[in-house]
């Protein structure tokens, strides 16, 4: 079952993974790509050494590496090694996993901006900062 290209890509679930950085959608055809990244990453007759997506669907495609949150599908594709969530849904038809490993997010999220060259992003101050509070002592008055 191949992922729906008109599926709708959700950019606001919260898992960690700063995924306003990357593109909704990322496509490698016919051709050799290091690393890809995004929301759906898809491949058709070509070979991804690292992906790092939500959802990815290979296509009579290889992918050494791949990083998935959400979904997985293998048409006629290969991956080697599957790193996800226990959660991640996984749809084969004559297609083949070689190796899944399975993670928290915590460290799913921790791989994927490693293998990306990213840091992790900074969490935003959870209380409103506050003004200090200055008093001002008038040491020399000058007269013009």
């Amino acid at each position: 079952m191949a992922l729906n290209s008109n599926e709708a890509v959700d950019d606001n679930e919260e898992d960690g993974f700063p995924w306003e950085t990357v593109g909704k959608r990322s496509s490698v055809g016919l051709s050799k790509a290091n690393k890809v990244a995004g929301l759906k990453v898809s491949t058709l007759m070509s070979f991804t050494k690292v992906a790092v997506c939500r959802k990815l669907e290979v296509t009579m495609g290889r992918v050494s590496e791949a990083i998935v949150f959400e979904k997985v599908d293998v048409t006629m594709g290969y991956i080697k090694d599957l790193h996800c969530l226990s959660t991640t849904t996984q749809d084969i038809g004559l297609g083949s996993i070689e190796k899944v490993h399975i993670h928290s997010q915590e460290e799913l999220v921790k791989m994927a901006l490693e293998k990306l060259d990213m840091n992790p992003p900074q969490p935003s101050p959870s209380a409103p900062l506050e003004p200090i509070h200055v008093n001002a002592v008038v040491v020399e008055d000058i007269k013009h």
